[in-house]
């Protein structure tokens, strides 16, 4: 029996050593709890390894920490392509739009569907593996946010290839 999400893949991006900076792979971790048959990976940063994670999948989700100091610690903001969203560009690699136009230009099986979730962690990212106290606080409602949303715009019913935002 094939699971009702398996086209799925879920990326947590972030430094597990860097506290607030590593929720997107807590995230992604969670989220994977709450649909099953989704293939769950985490990665430090966007670079061309990201090709290996996605292939093969109808829809991403990619989960990273934003660092704004505007919003309350623990908001969800959902980014769209192809606007440059906090971390659709790095300083340390090549962007999602780089990595997704190579893998296309190439030939290779493409999500059709991406959806970028970015979670406020503050201006300060202590070293620890683990949540601070406020960011902890607020995971779970951030995660259930994110899950919800997930749900509406993949389908209720885990159609991955749910028509919607595009890559």
């Amino acid at each position: 029996m094939t699971e009702p999400w398996e086209g799925l893949v879920i990326v947590g991006m972030g430094n597990p050593l860097l506290s607030n900076d590593g929720v997107g792979r807590h995230g992604a971790i969670a989220l994977g709890r709450l649909f099953p048959g989704a293939r769950v990976e985490t990665i430090p940063m966007i670079g061309m390894d990201l090709l290996d994670l996605i292939l093969g999948h109808d829809a991403l989700v990619i989960v990273d920490a934003v660092a704004t100091g505007a919003d309350p610690v623990g908001k969800v903001t959902r980014f769209q392509m192809p606007d440059q969203g906090v971390h659709t560009a790095s300083s340390h690699g090549p962007d999602l739009h780089l990595v997704l136009a190579l893998g296309r230009s190439l030939g290779l099986s493409i999500p059709r569907t991406i959806r970028i979730y970015g979670i406020e962690i503050g201006t300060e990212v202590p070293y620890g593996e683990t949540l601070s106290p406020g960011l902890q606080a607020r995971f779970k409602t951030a995660v259930e946010s994110i899950a919800t949303d997930m749900r509406k715009s993949l389908g209720s019913q885990g159609s991955c290839a749910t028509p919607g935002m595009r890559a």
